[in-house]
């Protein structure tokens, strides 16, 4: 995987998205999860078994990040946080980050402990799995263990939703999740392992935000679902004339900038995006967001030409 220190265009990094750390601190905690409002996706019964994290709770971490003392306290210890970390143990995956996130939150707010983060599960020199993280809430004095995710995907058929790297699938995720991740700790080794561990968990909760986009040219109104993904044949004829492609400038978005919406930044025009993908061997998607007066507007991914092909050939019969 191509690590965010390298250019995603030679677009000129001042013209790419901009990554807000504390803006994707407030994303992170506050937007909801992706499958329960979707129905159009395989494997949704698996979605059905997961102990979704309650809006209440998201509504409370949310709330208490909000707040202007907060943001004013915090929010240079982020930066450095995150500094510090990636200095010491540098790690470019988009997970990784959003778990930066969420260590930073259990660690600030004051209703939570972190107790561990990523503990791995072994016996006799094997690894049963990982928790990604175990807290303690401290309203409900209850131990709580939780496995969180931040995944995007494109919808392929009908119910199938494919990551742009095409190394990843929603209801292979979901069936991961409820089948495996979950379920751990309930196994007998793992309970004396947990023991060992000084803990006893009490409840667990999943948690998965980000975005499903769809085919572009199944979209009547952006208003309506303003994520869509498209070749980059299809877009450069959609900004050749037709609004509101044309009229927007556009932002290519490194991978850190995938989480929160974009304010109004300058951008470059459509027809300089797409001849830039096309002078360059484009073969990898991109994340765009298009920006209009009143910050974005829409977002998307361009992919190549063959990429819904290659996309549909890794599905199942």
């Amino acid at each position: 995987m191509a690590q965010e220190t390298q250019p995603i265009t030679t677009i000129p990094p001042s013209l790419h998205g901009r990554v807000d750390h504390w803006n994707n601190l407030l994303w992170s905690v506050g937007s909801a999860d992706i499958p329960p409002g979707e129905a159009s996706i395989a494997g949704i019964g698996a979605a059905t078994k997961l102990p979704w994290l309650p809006s209440a709770r998201r509504v409370e971490l949310l709330e208490y990040f909000c707040r202007d003392r907060v943001k004013a306290a915090l929010a240079p210890e982020l930066q450095d946080y995150l500094h510090t970390l990636n200095r010491n143990k540098p790690n470019y995956r988009l997970g990784t980050y959003f778990e930066r996130l969420w260590s930073f939150a259990f660690r600030q707010h004051p209703d939570y402990e972190l107790r561990h983060q990523n503990l791995p599960l072994r016996k006799d020199g094997k690894t049963l799995g990982e928790l990604d993280f175990v807290v303690q809430h401290l309203p409900s004095r209850r131990c709580e263990h939780w496995e969180i995710a931040v995944k995007f995907y494109l919808q392929v058929a009908r119910h199938h939703w494919v990551g742009p790297g095409l190394k990843d699938r929603l209801d292979i995720k979901l069936a991961r999740m409820a089948d495996h991740q979950l379920p751990l700790i309930r196994t007998p080794g793992v309970q004396s392992l947990l023991r060992d561990h000084g803990l006893q968990i009490d409840r667990q909760w999943a948690l998965m935000p980000g975005r499903l986009f769809k085919p572009l040219n199944t979209l009547q109104q952006l208003s309506n679902h303003p994520f869509w993904w498209a070749p980059l044949s299809e877009f450069r004829a959609l900004c050749q004339d037709q609004p509101p492609f044309a009229s927007h400038e556009w932002l290519p978005l490194p991978k850190r900038a995938w989480l929160a919406p974009q304010g109004h930044l300058a951008g470059i025009s459509a027809e300089r995006l797409v001849e830039t993908l096309r002078s360059t061997g484009f073969t990898q998607p991109l994340c765009i967001a298009a920006i209009d007066s009143s910050g974005e507007a829409c977002r998307g991914f361009i992919v190549p030409d063959d990429w819904h092909r290659r996309a549909e050939a890794g599905l199942p019969p």
